[in-house]
């Protein structure tokens, strides 16, 4: 079968600038459809929510001999009779079924090459769309490799449809893909093939169940074709990947290696990460002095200083250190190493009560919890979905990471565990995630005995070929956190330092003569008598017991929404105080003031090392990000589980904070 356009065809279209085609990319997960998507449209134009419904919008359009074509990437799906909110969003829109997203002239079905038969069901159930469709061989690469040979013109014969070999991060087959899309408007009679509708036909004579029915014909009809288009080269013995396997797959060696793996990406981050943040410590330093010997003594020098300086300033210094941690991410990401921890954490996932599904947005809640959230739409059962929502924020993200850094650095002694290379700081950080995974088992374990009760689903995990790491997908990752770090801090922690500047300063106390307004004791006394103090002052009896001042604990409560701000309000505030940071070598300004705080009116410090431990502690498990709560409200469509999880999450932060702080004073730390 042909699909090649005459050349009298070719150039009419050619001709006509305005041709403009709507392509949908269909596929099962991790089939390499995004990369896809980016191969061939760079950056979505779009990324929103269907109408209607909160499943993930992303649209772009790229131009191929000026033609204009629109994608639509759909989410991941197995099949088309949808069991899950994201494959009933890909059937309506196949279907144009939703309102305001116009119908795919043409379908590409994205087919893993290492995974052939279980990516052709979902082929046979876009045949009968009515709608053009191409098959598009991804991971061609990784199966040629692997000894597996596909002839594409059989299968092409087979299916009545063009199947192309495709490596989306190489670009190879990207421009034969691009041609074949213009193309698919002359496609004529694409029909369900005919060994495919004789099979379908027999299924109302079966005894069986229609839906179960209609599964062993459509996989008896890929057994045929997998029969006379599949073949192996033969394999001596095996491969190193799979002896790799054996070890990272094994209960107790596999367990052990991640742990050591962990350690060390979290001790790397201190060490590598350490001259860049001094370059950038003694940049924000420059810019205070260069602002303070420019401007005029008053208000607006403040603002600038203590304000913007001080408040964002606190907060970028640990650019670097989030840039090494999804760098390492991505790493273990790209080389398919991440699903292996996948394996392992699926005993402990299902011996809490989560389903196994649950794995993938619990690990995306380490990046941010908003998407693990909505990665749970995944999840088909609506128990094991809201269950695996509501103990995703525990997971500590990547907000939370400036925070465990800043305290870390300033607070934990920087000594060797022991005789090994591993850093007492690193082991506090890797402490603070684990704190996370610990609490959110044990919430699973009583939810799903309680209030959610019921074994969860089964879950079947592919592990992925081990494969270099692209470098292009591995800057755009760290790239992306990078600038998404510092918008944050460009946007909404400079609103909140200045928000939490002004009230600092005002109301400005009236000076008796001869009193000097820049003494650090007026400063202080300053502080206590605005706004933000008088407010600090109301809520310090229900956070001394965790061993803050109402600095302190203004930082928590003005973190609410999103918790990195923290940083920037607490650069604010002790720069507002009576706080003489004198000089250490080695320590940015906002460290430096923290281990200078006092408490009001004594010498005794405000910061150690169990009050650290306690503001991680808090942090690691309360809910202080508005853009989370808000997720939650719209993927469970009720307001009661936000409340749900903010009550629930503060109270087991205090909690936790108090007995770490208490126990850790006993213990004289």
């Amino acid at each position: 079968m042909s699909f090649i356009k005459t050349q009298d065809t070719t150039e009419q279209l050619v001709a006509d600038t305005d041709m403009k085609l709507t392509v949908a990319l269909l596929g099962n997960p991790n089939t390499g459809k995004s990369t896809l998507f980016s191969a061939l449209a760079g950056i979505p134009t779009r990324i929103a929510n269907y109408p209607g419904v909160t499943v993930e919008e992303k649209l772009g359009q790229f131009h191929h001999r000026a033609h204009t074509i629109k994608l639509i990437d759909l989410p991941g799906a197995y099949s088309l009779n949808a069991k899950s909110p994201d494959e009933q969003v890909a059937v309506d829109v196949l279907h144009g079924n939703l309102t305001g997203i116009e119908q795919p002239d043409c379908i590409v079905v994205v087919v893993d090459a290492t995974n052939l038969s279980r990516n052709l069901y979902l082929v046979s159930q876009a045949l009968a769309i009515g709608k053009p469709v191409l098959v598009a061989l991804t991971l061609c690469d990784v199966a040629e490799s692997k000894g597996i040979h596909i002839n594409r013109e059989k299968l092409s014969e087979f299916l009545g449809c063009p199947v192309l070999r495709l490596v989306a991060p190489r670009r190879e087959g990207i421009d034969h893909l691009a041609e074949t899309l213009i193309e698919s408007s002359d496609w004529s009679g694409q029909t369900i093939p005919e060994s495919l509708t004789s099979r379908l036909a027999t299924c109302s004579d079966s005894d069986r169940p229609v839906a179960s029915a209609e599964a062993i014909a459509r996989y008896g009809w890929i057994d045929e074709i997998t029969k006379d288009v599949l073949s192996y080269s033969v394999q001596q013995s095996r491969s190193l990947g799979d002896h790799i396997d054996s070890v990272l797959t094994h209960r107790v060696f596999g367990t052990v290696v991640f742990a050591l793996t962990m350690l060390s990406i979290f001790s790397s981050i201190f060490w590598l990460a350490s001259p860049l943040m001094d370059l950038i410590s003694g940049g924000v330093e420059f810019a205070a002095g260069l602002a303070e010997s420019i401007m005029p003594d008053g208000i607006l020098q403040s603002l600038v200083i203590d304000g913007i300086i001080a408040g964002v300033g606190g907060v970028i210094i640990f650019l670097p250190q989030i840039a090494i941690l999804f760098l390492f991410v991505a790493v273990l990401e790209g080389c398919g190493y991440l699903a292996r921890a996948a394996f392992l954490m699926d005993r402990l996932l299902v011996g809490v009560g989560l389903s196994g599904k649950s794995f993938i947005p619990l690990l995306s809640s380490f990046a941010c919890a908003i998407p693990g959230i909505m990665a749970a739409r995944t999840i088909e059962n609506r128990r094991d979905r809201l269950l695996t929502i509501l103990v995703a924020p525990l997971m500590s993200c990547s907000a939370r990471l400036p925070v465990y850094l800043l305290l870390c650095s300033a607070f934990v002694p920087n000594v060797a565990v022991g005789n090994s290379w591993i850093r007492l700081p690193a082991v506090v950080l890797a402490s603070m995630y684990l704190v996370g995974i610990l609490v959110a088992a044990m919430v699973a374990f009583i939810l799903s005995r309680t209030i959610f009760r019921g074994p969860p689903q089964p879950f079947v995990l592919e592990l992925p070929s081990w494969r270099w790491p692209q470098v292009a997908v591995v800057a755009e990752r760290v790239r992306e956190a990078a600038v998404s770090f510092l918008k944050n801090a460009g946007t909404l922690i400079l609103a909140v330092s200045i928000v939490v500047w002004a009230l600092g300063s005002f109301p400005r106390p009236v000076l008796e003569a001869g009193v000097n307004p820049e003494s650090a004791e007026q400063q202080g006394e300053a502080l206590r008598q605005s706004f933000l103090g008088q407010a600090g002052r109301l809520i310090e009896p229900v956070v001394k017991p965790l061993g803050w001042d109402w600095r302190i604990g203004c930082a928590a409560v003005a973190s609410f929404p999103a918790r990195e701000v923290v940083l920037g309000v607490l650069g604010v505030i002790y720069n507002l105080g009576d706080v003489d940071p004198g000089e250490e070598d080695g320590a940015g300004m906002l460290i430096r003031q923290l281990r200078a705080a006092t408490w009001d009116g004594t010498d005794r410090k405000v910061f150690t090392l169990p009050v650290a431990l306690s503001i991680m502690v808090f942090f690691a498990l309360c809910a202080q990000c508005a853009s989370t709560l808000v997720i939650i409200g719209k993927e469970t469509a009720s307001w009661f589980w936000p409340l749900v999880s903010f009550a629930y999450m503060t109270a087991l932060a205090w909690i936790g904070a108090f007995f770490v702080f208490q126990i850790g004073t006993a213990l004289g730390w």
